[in-house]
């Protein structure tokens, strides 16, 4: 039996900005932040409030304004790879 591979050379690539590996993946140093952030908040709402909810809520509020904030201040835009390599590299007839 015999298969068809597509072979497309890396074309992930991320704009400027400072990145941090995070398992061996590079992420904006943003979306480290807001996570980390949101797991400080929903530490520090459950101690004083002893509520799940309030804690899932402030940090879901938390995270989203840091990731988004960061988002919209980096304009960074991660590229898909396979699609933004056909997209770029598409011929027209």
């Amino acid at each position: 039996m015999t298969s068809l591979t597509n072979v497309v050379p890396r074309t992930a690539t991320v704009s400027g900005g400072v990145h941090v590996p995070v398992f061996g993946v590079l992420w904006p140093l943003y979306k480290l932040a807001a996570v980390v952030g949101a797991v400080i908040v929903a530490a520090m709402v459950f101690t004083f409030t002893a509520s799940g909810v309030a804690a899932m809520w402030a940090s879901g509020g938390v995270l989203l304004t840091i990731w988004w904030g960061g988002y919209r201040v980096a304009h960074q835009r991660w590229d898909d790879g396979e699609r933004d390599f056909y997209a770029e590299n598409r011929t027209r007839h």
